[in-house]
């Protein structure tokens, strides 16, 4: 219908005693009942009596009847109106009071329609705006204010019982989210996270309410109702459902993972209430990031400090290229049958002007997180590469340079014309450089690495695979990488002497490098009988404090020729 058909009931709004719909259809029923039938009547007395007070007494009395018949018309009217009136004020509730209308749907004129159309209307648009208000659209799944609400619920819950319960708050994050939308695009990984959720619910089942509680952040806890899960367990708990996320999961026929890192809080010792509770999940979560090596932590109230710490130390390090707080350590290499000193693994440290030398096992998670590793990496390549043109300027003994390439390095496409650029500046070669990779920093887009590696390979570049056994790739990936040596890592070389299983890890590790054809190098010898056990193994390169702990320059120059 054409919004001309408007134009008169504007007019009609126009006048200010006209306020409500009703006033506006008595008005004019009455104009239209009364105007022709008065002006006929007037007519036909005037045409026809001759004595005025006849006529007098003919209008009046035909005025009576006609106001009579005109309220009792008008009274109808408005009772007609009613389906429209209680429609308006319905939804005017609705809007103001969130309340439901609750209107008869049995009419089946266009008046019943009216009202039978607004409650189907209001109902499913109510239901669409709690969805909204409550649900993650991407996953489906409850939102922080709704997984607030039920922990809030489950809370009274407990709380009206005799006995006390303890029970946990779970926040678990794919922490490589930023590298798979860089390297699939932001579409997949939307789809990777719907793909986590699917897992986690599945997983979880429904005696555990799970939400999506940050971009790449999912929250649980069981219901009260449940087989409770003892404190106790916890951390066994989030260990299987840390190494089944983990995983990759197909999307698109992609194989697509992250690292998962999970934080625990747990009722009522961490908080008696939701957001303490919720809060101090993440909070926990985050003391994973920086502890570097655990991927699951319970809170602790140490860390508040420590997180303080963290965003101060975040800008900092922001700034420290710029202000010449970085420096470079290096860690010498020996070959194990010789003992010639054959190459050096290049440390990035940093001297920070109030807390002094700070560990990387601290700083480098923060540069990870916060995305300036990549330009950290650069800064070390370009300037191991300086150190050693000068070295070999200077005619020291022939070394090569061992330094590691980040995730964040792997995803760059001019990684490998950036680093022919830099041999070609300090007037190197190819063979003067090797570069390591970690399992870890594959995981997010094998195949894209891949390509990278490949390319550095074919250009004569030497790559290192750091921390094997380590990581999620090991033998999937191991045989496609372009790789001339193979790291063993430190934690299975401390206690290949006390361990039985890292005994046999290690034994595993050399038969399986030197069957692909690998040079073995192990990390972290500290003792002399280490080094024995590791020469008896096998490897043909070793690192560690026994030898050497990383030095400076200087340093190396004269280890180099002693």
């Amino acid at each position: 219908m054409s919004l001309n058909g408007l134009n008169f009931y504007s007019y009609l709004s126009k006048i200010r005693i006209l306020k409500t719909y009703s006033s506006k259809i008595m008005l004019v029923a009455f104009l239209g009942t009364h105007v022709p039938l008065i002006t006929l009547l007037l007519f036909f007395v005037l045409s026809t009596v001759q004595d005025i007070q006849t006529a007098l007494k003919i209008l009046g009395i035909a005025l009576v009847a006609t106001l009579a018949g005109t309220a009792a018309t008008l009274f109808a009217l408005h009772k007609l109106l009613t389906p429209v009136v209680l429609t308006s004020k319905s939804l005017n509730r609705y809007l103001s009071e969130r309340e439901i209308p609750n209107l008869p749907t049995v009419f089946q004129d266009e008046a019943g329609s009216l009202m039978a159309d607004t409650v189907t209307t209001v109902r499913k648009l109510d239901e669409l705006i709690h969805y909204m208000a409550n649900y993650d659209g991407m996953s489906g799944l409850p939102n922080r204010d709704l997984f607030l609400e039920r922990l809030s619920n489950s809370l009274h819950e407990l709380s009206m019982r005799e006995e006390i319960l303890s029970f946990p708050v779970l926040s678990l994050e794919a922490t490589h989210l930023k590298q798979i939308r860089s390297n699939f695009g932001v579409h997949m990984g939307d789809l990777y996270l719907r793909s986590l959720a699917q897992k986690l619910e599945t997983m979880l089942g429904p005696e555990t309410v799970l939400a999506r509680t940050g971009d790449g952040e999912f929250s649980f806890f069981p219901l009260p109702s449940s087989s409770q899960i003892l404190e106790t367990d916890t951390e066994i708990w989030a260990e299987k459902i840390q190494n089944s996320t983990s995983s990759p999961l197909n999307v698109v026929n992609q194989q697509i993972s992250s690292e998962i890192r999970i934080g625990i809080s747990v009722f009522p010792y961490d908080g008696k209430s939701s957001d303490q509770l919720l809060w101090k999940s993440e909070t926990a979560l985050s003391q994973t990031k920086l502890s570097g090596t655990s991927k699951i932590q319970t809170y602790s109230s140490e860390w508040k400090e420590r997180m303080k710490e963290k965003y101060l130390l975040e800008k900092d390090l922001k700034l420290a290229i710029s202000k010449n707080q970085l420096f470079i350590q290096y860690q010498p290499r020996i070959e194990v049958q010789t003992g010639k000193k054959i190459s050096a693994e290049a440390l990035l440290r940093w001297n920070h002007p109030e807390y002094g030398v700070i560990s990387p096992t601290i700083f480098i998670p923060i540069a990870e997180e916060s995305g300036i590793i990549g330009e950290m990496g650069e800064w070390v390549l370009s300037k191991a590469m300086e150190d050693l043109g000068n070295w070999k300027k200077r005619g020291l003994p022939p070394i090569r340079i061992s330094v590691n390439l980040s995730a964040k390095q792997l995803e760059d496409k001019n990684i490998a014309k950036k680093v022919l650029d830099i041999l070609e500046k300090n007037n190197l070669s190819v063979e003067d450089l090797e570069l390591e990779i970690t399992e870890s920093s594959l995981i997010t887009n094998i195949q894209s690495a891949l390509e990278i590696l490949g390319e550095l390979h074919s250009w004569g570049i030497s790559l290192a695979l750091d921390d094997f056994g380590t990581g999620y790739s090991s033998l999937s990936y191991l045989s496609k990488i372009p790789l001339k040596t193979l790291k063993v890592d430190q934690s299975f070389v401390r206690k290949i002497l006390t361990d039985p299983n890292s005994l046999a890890i290690s034994k595993t590790i050399v038969a399986l490098g030197k069957s692909l054809g690998l040079r073995i190098t192990a990390e972290g010898v500290e003792t002399e009988v280490q080094m024995r056990k590791i020469k008896d193994l096998g490897c043909d390169e070793a690192q560690g404090y026994f030898l050497s702990k990383p030095i400076l320059l200087e340093e190396l120059e004269i280890f180099a020729q002693t």
